[in-house]
């Protein structure tokens, strides 16, 4: 995996595989996208600002970020902690809150380092095609590569 490279592939009807290999150490790429104080520094399109960022990170614990618009108009995403095995995996669930109840994603990531570089793998699993389709549709890509490019450059200040 070559670093800075963000690869997206539809892996299902309802399942997408996102990876990308940053030139850190698993420990700190892992706290960059579990700590608050690091998420707001990273977390969405430069245009936008991360107006909430919680993170309740343990079993059944809750996390919550929205979004601000330059028109002010907010875009909340929630979800839930399944499982947590620091600085490995991480399981939870997301949604995006417009959409309501019922279109939750289970999102599986993993961290694995080599020769201190991490490679980040998230398997996104959807209720149904229609679920994914939608997210691909919203644009969902382009602003993961983007918070990719910002998180990669925090984590240049964090190693």
């Amino acid at each position: 995996m070559i670093i800075g490279a963000t690869r997206v592939e539809l892996k299902s009807q309802t399942e997408i595989v996102i990876t990308r290999a940053f030139a850190a150490p698993r420990r700190v790429v892992w706290d960059a996208m579990t700590k608050p104080e690091y998420v707001r520094r990273w977390y969405g399109l430069r245009m936008l600002e991360i107006s909430i960022c919680e993170i309740d990170l343990r079993v059944g614990g809750a996390w919550r970020f929205v979004l601000r618009a330059p028109d002010r108009s907010e875009h909340g995403f929630t979800g839930v902690y399944r499982e947590i095995a620091a600085p490995d995996r991480v399981v939870y669930t997301e949604n995006y809150e417009a959409i309501g109840p019922g279109h939750e994603m289970l999102v599986t990531t993993t961290f694995d380092e080599h020769d201190g570089k991490t490679t980040l793998r998230s398997r996104l699993v959807y209720q149904s095609e229609a679920d994914r389709d939608a997210h691909v549709q919203s644009g969902m890509e382009t602003g993961m590569r983007e918070s990719f490019e910002r998180l990669e450059g925090l984590l240049t200040t964090l190693a």
